[in-house]
């Protein structure tokens, strides 16, 4: 879930190393080892300790002469408290110097946050916007549980204030220095979970190749993701949904997102609806938007998502063939909170820059109409 715009070229120190395949979980203690890590923190979150894979993850650092110790107070839609949580528990029992995060994008962006808070004083508030965290902190391991939010591959981490608005921090050094992905992970995710990140992840692919951003590279990652999550829906547990939805995460963190997430970000924060089904329920109204802004994107990724020139319409068949309910009013978002809820997307100004159209207040107002009013009209 991008926020900030990302700019400037990676530079080999700064590109995570990515490990995926079956077994790579193994290779945890050998690879912070590596890092130069000394004395990790393996942080997580209570589902993903019940899962078991923060028990794992201990006993592989401790066969390799490792002495970690653990925190597991990560929360979803985590705000600065949790962040600086974290930072205790890093800073704590004679100090650490390295993160291993284990989970989705939750607990990844709390452990970047934290890494950047490591190397800066003060709140975590004092660093909202582009590259504010200029020094490198405490390295971070990724070992990723929930796949599709892309937080693994990104410069920023997504926080929510007090209030339950979202925000980024960002620097050049904050994204992970390592990614696992073992597939084997998936085989404790609930399968509505999957759904949700696999839809993400669908629509990370699609504002990229829409985006301002876009480019070259992430065009070939955007194509190849839409291809192998198309293939795999509804999502399973397995390589190809690790796979698609990491391709969909790099390009992602080459371009940014779009009018899609900005209008999805109020309906987590106000109504806690999970990020990739928010995401799901307004993005045939923001697509149909954009149909005659990109024309030819646009319908090359119809094309290649459902075997038609409209992209709304194949991404709303993908979405019903993953079972996810197609309205608002489903979710219980009242219509009388629509234009509140549209005052609150204009906050999102990085992603909305990046998309090809000026959406003003009452153009995204009247997306969530018809996003309210969906199912109805696909009834």
């Amino acid at each position: 879930m991008a926020v900030a715009a990302l700019t400037g070229a990676w530079t080999a120190r700064e590109l995570p190393e990515l490990r995926v395949g079956t077994g790579v979980l193994e290779q945890l203690g050998e690879s912070v080892a590596a890092l130069g890590i000394a004395r990790p923190l393996v942080v997580s979150d209570p589902g993903v300790v019940s899962a078991g894979w923060p028990a794992q993850a201990l006993t592989c650092l401790r066969a390799t002469g490792f002495r970690p110790h653990s925190w597991s107070g990560v929360r979803p839609d985590p705000d600065a408290a949790v962040v600086h949580g974290c930072l205790d528990a890093l800073t704590g029992q004679g100090g650490h110097d390295g993160i291993v995060a284990i989970g989705g994008g939750s607990t990844i962006d709390v452990a970047k946050a934290c890494s950047g808070l490591s190397a800066h004083s003060g709140p975590l508030g004092d660093y909202e916007g582009l590259g504010r965290f200029t020094e490198p902190g405490v390295p971070v391991v990724a070992v990723l549980t929930t796949p599709g939010s892309g937080a693994e591959l990104s410069r920023h981490a997504t926080i929510a204030d007090d209030g339950g608005r979202k925000f980024a921090v960002s620097g050049r050094w904050l994204a992970p220095k390592l990614v696992l992905a073992d597939p084997e992970t998936l085989s404790t995710l609930p399968a509505e979970v999957a759904v949700d990140t696999a839809l993400d992840a669908v629509l990370h692919a699609i504002e990229a190749y829409l985006a301002r951003a876009a480019t070259p590279y992430s065009d070939v990652c955007a194509r190849m993701a839409l291809q192998i999550l198309r293939d795999a829906m509804p999502p399973g547990p397995g390589t190809a949904l690790m796979t698609g939805c990491l391709t969909a995460g790099m390009a992602m963190a080459n371009t940014n997102a779009g009018v899609v997430h900005a209008l999805g970000y109020p309906l987590t924060s106000e109504y806690r609806i999970p990020h990739g089904r928010a995401n799901a329920l307004v993005a045939p109204a923001a697509l149909r938007a954009l149909a005659d802004v990109v024309p030819d994107r646009y319908a090359e990724l119809g094309h290649l998502l459902g075997g038609t020139a409209d992209l709304a319409k194949a991404f709303a068949a993908l979405r019903d063939r993953a079972g996810v309910a197609a309205s608002l009013a489903d979710f219980g978002v009242p219509r009388a909170d629509l234009p509140r809820l549209a005052a609150l997307a204009t906050a999102y100004a990085p992603v909305l820059r990046n998309t090809r159209r000026r959406f003003t207040e009452a153009d995204l107002c009247e997306l969530y109409r018809s996003a309210w009013t969906e199912r109805r009209h696909h009834a």
